[in-house]
C-alpha cells in the first residue's frame, strides 16, 4: 500500500522535485544564469562588444519604426544596422580567433559608422540619436584596451563627431560637439586609469610587484597567440627556491617576505624585455621564455644568477608545443623540476656520484649559490 501522499483525488499535482527550483528561480537570477550560459567559452571583450553591436543594430531598427522626422535617412540607419547585426554575429562566432588589434579596429569602425550616420542627420534630434553611441564606444574601449588604444578612440569620436557636424549643415552644433566631446574625454581619463589600476591589482602579485597566477595566464595566452602566428618557439621555466622554510623558521615569516620581494625585483631586472616573469604561489615562479627552446634556455637562466644570491633555487624547463594548453608544459617542468630537486638532495648528501654526470645535472636544471645561513 502506498504511504507518505496525501495527494486528494481531483486536486492538481504538486510540483516535483526537478520543477520546483525552476519555478522558483527569481527572475533576476534566471536572466544572470542564462547570460553565464550563453557567454561561456567567450571572453568578456569579445561577448561585450557582441552585445554593444546587437543593441547598435536594435536601435538602429527601432529609428526606422518609429522616425522622429521625415527627413532622417531610414534607409541608412537600415543599412547600418543590418552592419551591426552581422558584426554582433562574427564577433560571437569568431570571439576566440580575434586578437586585440582585431577589437580596437571594430571598435574604431564603429565610431566611423556613427559619424556617417551624423553626417546625414536631418534634425538635431537625430543627430543626438546617432551620438548616443559614442559614450558607449569610449566606456568599452577604456574598460578592454590599453591607453594608447584608448586615446585613438577618443580622438577618433572627437575628430569624426566634429567632421560629421560640420557636414551635417546643422545649425549651432559647437555646443553639441563641446558637450559628447567632454563627455567622451572624461571617460577616457577616469575610466581608463580605474581600468587600468584594476587590472594592476587583479594581475599583479603584491609582494613581489610580478605577475600573479591569474595575470600569467593571462599573458601567456597573448605570448601563445603571437608564437602561433609566427611559428616561433615558446618555452616555460617552473622556479623554486630551495629549504625556504627553513628561512621562515629561522628568521620569521617577515624575513621571507623580504627575500622574496628582493628576489622577484631583481630577477625581473635581469630577463629579457620579452620575458615574462611571474609569482606562481608560495616560494615557486614561472617564468615564460619567447622565441626559445629549452636547449636554448640556459643563457637566459643563468641571467638570474648574480653570484651572491642569499639563496639556491632549481629549475625545470618544458617547451610549450602548439595545441596544449598550458598545463601540459607546466607539468612537465614540475616533473623536470621535482627530479631536479631529488638530485639536489642526493648530491647533498653524499657527494657528487658517478651516475651523476655533466648533462643530467644540466638537464635537472639546478642552480647553487650561497646558502642563507651562510
Amino acid at each position: 500500500m502506498r504511504t507518505g501522499s496525501s495527494q486528494l483525488p481531483g486536486q492538481p499535482l504538486e510540483p516535483t522535485e526537478a520543477e520546483q527550483p525552476l519555478r522558483s528561480v527569481p527572475a533576476p537570477l534566471l536572466l544572470q544564469t542564462l547570460t553565464r550560459r550563453l557567454t561561456v567559452d567567450r571572453p568578456p571583450i569579445a561577448w561585450s562588444l557582441a552585445l554593444l553591436f546587437l543593441f547598435k543594430g536594435l536601435v538602429c531598427f527601432a529609428t526606422v519604426a518609429f522616425p522622429i522626422s521625415a527627413t532622417e535617412p531610414t534607409r541608412l540607419v537600415a543599412t547600418d544596422g543590418s552592419v551591426a547585426i552581422v558584426a554582433a554575429c562574427g564577433v560571437w562566432l569568431f570571439a576566440s580567433r580575434i586578437p586585440l588589434l582585431g577589437f580596437e579596429l571594430l571598435a574604431a569602425g564603429g565610431c566611423v559608422a556613427t559619424s556617417a550616420l551624423i553626417t546625414r542627420a536631418s534634425t538635431h534630434g537625430g543627430m543626438m540619436l546617432a551620438a548616443f553611441a559614442y559614450p558607449w564606444i569610449a566606456i568599452y574601449a577604456a574598460h578592454f584596451f590599453p591607453r594608447r588604444a584608448v586615446t585613438v578612440q577618443g580622438l577618433l569620436i572627437s575628430v569624426g563627431f566634429g567632421a560629421g557636424l560640420l557636414l551635417s549643415g546643422l545649425a549651432h552644433v559647437a555646443i553639441y560637439w563641446v558637450v559628447v566631446t567632454v563627455t567622451i574625454w572624461s571617460i577616457c581619463i577616469l575610466l581608463g586609469n580605474l581600468s587600468d589600476s584594476l587590472r594592476r591589482q587583479v594581475a599583479t602579485d603584491p609582494l613581489t610587484g610580478l605577475l600573479n597566477r591569474s595575470g600569467f595566464i593571462a599573458a601567456a595566452t597573448r605570448e601563445r597567440a603571437l608564437a602561433n602566428r609566427t611559428r616561433s618557439p615558446l618555452s616555460v621555466a617552473v622556479i623554486d627556491l630551495d629549504n625556504f622554510k627553513q628561512v621562515n623558521d629561522r628568521a620569521g615569516h617577515a624575513a621571507g617576505d623580504k627575500l622574496l620581494a628582493a628576489l622577484g625585483r631583481q630577477w625581473r631586472e635581469r630577463i629579457r624585455p620579452n620575458d615574462t616573469l611571474a609569482r606562481h604561489g608560495g616560494d615557486e615562479f614561472v617564468l615564460l621564455l619567447p622565441d626559445t627552446r629549452p636547449a636554448g634556455a640556459d643563457a637566459a637562466l643563468k641571467r638570474l644568477c648574480s653570484g651572491h644570491d642569499p639563496v639556491s633555487w632549481s629549475i625545470g624547463i618544458s617547451e610549450w608545443i602548439v595545441g596544449e594548453t598550458l598545463d601540459a608544459p607546466l607539468a612537465r617542468a614540475d616533473k623536470q623540476l621535482y627530479e631536479a630537486k631529488l638530485l639536489t638532495s642526493e648530491v647533498r648528501a653524499h657527494g657528487p656520484v658517478a651516475r651523476a654526470s655533466g648533462p643530467e645535472l644540466r638537464a635537472a636544471s639546478t642552480v647553487r649559490m650561497r646558502s642563507l645561513a651562510d
